[in-house]
């Protein structure tokens, strides 16, 4: 027991189930047999004599009788204790990190943290770290070095104050020995992978009032990124509990941190046509500021713009520029984005590249239709403003003085097969078989085989059922029976969504926004159709982009496709089991079904005016992060523009930021798609940030490419950013606490107020013990020793 407590109340209980009223029957024979015998007594004494013998039996019997009753005394104590000091020490990976001094000040502080200088000493006169071994330390070692460090002492600084209780902090918490310093470097060791430094406070504070500790001293760099609670919160919090954090803020702040995460660069560009190139781009640990962005064109810039920095946050911006006649090539050129921080352009700068054609022609099309029916007025409308595409029209029942008015209406059919040829793609509507001679049909099928591009838009009356048996179905992707529909509908149809394929998610011609989310969502919200035209089969080779949510394939557990696609020879060809694209111009004009119908434009006639690809390789998401596997699709063709049929193709990933001990290749194996010609997968492990190139050669013509880049997540553990110093200093102010940087630790101890609390508590003293029975003894042994001293037996 504490010998500063001191005893409030107290009682006496007996735990014996020996009965009271029977030892009080035995201590009263025990009183009168003592008088009685010692009256009797043989060997005449002294009446004092005579009286001590007595009170010594009385004594041990009445002793004897307490110790069979088993007492226990009943005590209320209250004590003063020190209130302990709490010390929670930062274990993340954050931690690890070695900050870049290139402020005089930090380089200061760390001299001072590795004592190479007085605590007190002045910044501009502390020196740098030139003379340590270490130039760059991490942040965990500037701990270990202020925690040894004899002249800061406060380790036992801290210990005068209270006691001190250790911590190491993560995603929770551990106790930890501070006063071991020799074991201290092998725990505090940033293995844990995530901060959540005011959620472990919170969760510290869950004690009675009595329990709280007189202050609490953070070693941290501020990086929380798992915690719910928020800073001003946890604040209030201590202050409302009176418990002060006392931080220590370790690392840098100032030195900033730069990354592009994706810029959106078009492969192929027109000239006099606008190109927007959207640049998301982020900026870390720089509190204010501003960034140029860049756009060039090989060694020139086309575009620039200046913006002001926010700090934490994704910022998206868009470069514009129109490419002119003298920027053409007859090969590709390189289009770099690059970001760049004003005043420290040669420390903070990102920058990415991309391969680009300049094409100083148009798409020239030819758009053939039965009747102007709804889905030709409004492409006719779209494709009419395109700048890059050179349109002409043939209304088969048009108005026949429009259709001799000359351009961009058409009377007949190109007249020779070369007059076709001239042609990058054509679009069919709804057009009767009989349109076509059957030389024609013979044609537009080399046409395709030779790398033109083909849409078929379907309609109620001819198209694809008038073409059964003939050249032309040999060119579409689909199978399908002749129908008649009607002319009025019996029953009122059902609406549907169409909804995207798997494939389809990942083809850039059904992308009505810059983010696989947003996409989805607009497909969602977009106005449903009525009416497509049922096939029987996909054709060997073909896919589907556009299905429908309920319809099957006939015999087979497949949605419908409604848009579907193939490579016939070197030509690509889409047809479109549809007519009613044109509801989604309903309070968004062509928004969405003007980029709809330039996508389909661009992909299916670019082949044919630039050269056709032989690759297409696709990330499953535009942006990649380290320890998230990202899938990887490519559709692949042979020299005959045939989808490749091997199980398994081999790739290689280049890693072009590799170090000189780094390794810079793998290896690794793309499979087949079951059911899907020419299309095949492999999952990428994105294991290291870095910049990377995805390279196939095997069963192509000529090598295919992708450039990537993996990138840590923003809240990761890992992820680049100096101290979070206004964080942490506004939450220690106003918790009542102070913020220390390297120069302030010698003031912190002092700072600290040393409390006590009083406590109470109950404890049971068990008097039944062998210092009671030890006094037994004593009055026996007495008594024995008088009555020999009293020449008694």
């Amino acid at each position: 027991m504490n010998l500063n407590a001191s005893i409030l109340l107290s009682d006496v209980i007996f735990r014996s189930s020996f009965p009271r009223w029977m030892a009080m029957i035995l201590f009263v024979l025990a009183v009168a047999g003592t008088i009685w015998f010692y009256h009797r007594e043989a060997i005449k004494l002294t009446p004092v004599r005579r009286w001590q013998l007595i009170a010594l039996r009385i004594f041990t019997f009445s002793l004897i009788l307490f110790l069979i009753l088993k007492p226990v005394l009943n005590a209320e104590f209250s004590e003063k204790k020190s209130k302990p000091i709490w010390l929670l020490l930062d274990n993340t990976g954050s931690m690890t990190s070695k900050d870049t001094r290139l402020n005089p000040n930090d380089q200061s502080r760390v001299a001072i943290a590795y004592d190479k200088v007085k605590p007190n000493t002045p910044l501009n006169s502390a020196g740098s770290f030139g003379e340590l071994s270490e130039p760059k330390p991490t942040r965990l070692d500037l701990v270990k070095a202020v925690l040894n460090n004899p002249r800061l002492n406060l380790i036992k600084e801290l210990e005068e104050k209270g006691p001190l209780q250790g911590y190491l902090l993560g995603l929770r918490s551990r106790g930890v020995d501070v006063d071991d310093t020799k074991a201290l470097p092998q725990v505090l060791n940033g293995t844990e992978n995530r901060t959540s430094l005011l959620e472990v406070i919170h969760d510290l504070l869950k004690l009675d009032d009595s329990d709280l500790p007189a202050a609490i001293v953070v070693m941290s760099d501020g990086r929380d990124n798992s915690s719910t609670i928020s800073w001003s919160d946890l604040a209030a919090e201590c202050k409302s509990r009176g418990v002060p954090l006392h931080i220590y803020g370790v690392g840098v702040t100032g030195n900033g941190f730069l990354q592009i995460r994706e810029a959106s660069v078009p492969e192929t560009q027109f000239v006099e046509d606008t190109v927007t190139v959207p640049v998301r781009w982020r900026c870390e640990d720089l509190r204010d500021g501003e960034v140029d962005l860049s756009l060039r064109l090989n060694d020139r810039i086309v575009a620039s713009k200046r913006v002001r920095i926010k700090p934490g946050l994704d910022q998206f911006d868009n470069l514009n520029w129109v490419p002119e006649k003298k920027d053409t090539s007859p090969g590709k050129q390189e289009m770099t984005v690059t970001a760049s921080v004003v005043g420290r352009e040669d420390l903070l700068k990102d920058l990415v590249k991309k391969s680009v054609r300049i094409v100083d022609r148009k798409i020239k099309l030819l758009f053939i239709e039965q009747t102007p029916r709804w889905e030709f007025k409004f492409i006719q409308r779209a494709l009419l403003r395109d700048r890059r595409v050179e349109s002409t029209f043939l209304l088969v029942e048009g108005d026949p003085k429009a259709m001799e008015a000359g351009m961009p209406f058409l009377k007949d059919f190109p007249a020779t097969r070369k007059e076709l040829f001239a042609y990058d793609m054509l679009i069919i509507g709804d057009v009767n078989e009989r349109f076509f001679t059957k030389e024609q049909q013979e044609w537009i099928k080399d046409f395709v085989s030779e790398g033109g591009g083909l849409v078929m838009i379907a309609g109620r009356k001819f198209a694809p059922a008038s073409y059964d048996k003939t050249p032309l179905s040999e060119v579409l992707p689909v199978e399908f029976r002749p129908i008649n529909f009607p002319a009025e509908e019996t029953n009122p149809p059902e609406e549907y969504q169409p909804k995207i394929s798997d494939t389809g998610e990942r083809n850039g011609l059904l992308a009505l926004a810059d983010t696989v989310e947003e996409n989805a969502r607009i497909w969602k919200s977009l106005p449903g159709w009525y009416w497509y035209y049922p096939i029987t089969k996909l054709k060997p080779g073909a896919i589907s982009l556009l299905q429908h949510p309920k319809a099957k394939l006939p015999n087979e557990d497949r949605p419908m496709p409604l848009l579907a696609a193939h490579y016939f020879g070197k030509g690509l060809v889409l047809f479109c089991g549809f007519e009613e694209s044109w509801r989604w111009r309903l309070n968004e004009e062509d928004k969405y079904f003007g980029r709809f119908w330039g996508q389909v434009i661009y992909q299916v006639g670019l082949p044919h005016s630039m050269g056709s690809k032989a690759a297409q390789i696709q990330l499953e998401q535009g942006e990649t992060e380290v320890g998230k596997p990202t899938r990887v699709f490519a559709r692949l063709f042979n020299a005959d523009y045939r989808p490749l049929t091997s199980e398994k193709i081999k790739a290689k990933i280049e890693r072009l930021d590799a170090g000189p001990n780094e390794p810079k290749s793998q290896e690794i194996i793309l499979e087949s798609v079951p059911n899907q010609p020419g299309e095949y997968i492999t999952t990428l492990p994105n294991e290291k940030v870095g910049k990377y190139q995805l390279r196939i050669t095997d069963g192509l013509a000529e090598p295919a490419t992708l450039d990537f880049r993996v990138s840590l997540p923003t809240d990761h553990e890992m992820a680049p950013g100096g101290m979070n110093e206004d964080a942490l200093r506004e939450l220690a102010t106003s918790s009542g606490g102070a913020f220390y940087r390297e120069e302030d630790l010698h003031t912190l101890t002092g700072k600290i107020q040393d409390q006590s609390v009083t406590f109470y508590r109950r404890r049971e003293v068990l008097l039944w013990n062998r210092w009671l029975l030890g006094l037994v003894v004593v009055f026996f042994t007495a008594e024995w020793l008088l009555r020999k001293y009293s020449n008694m037996s």
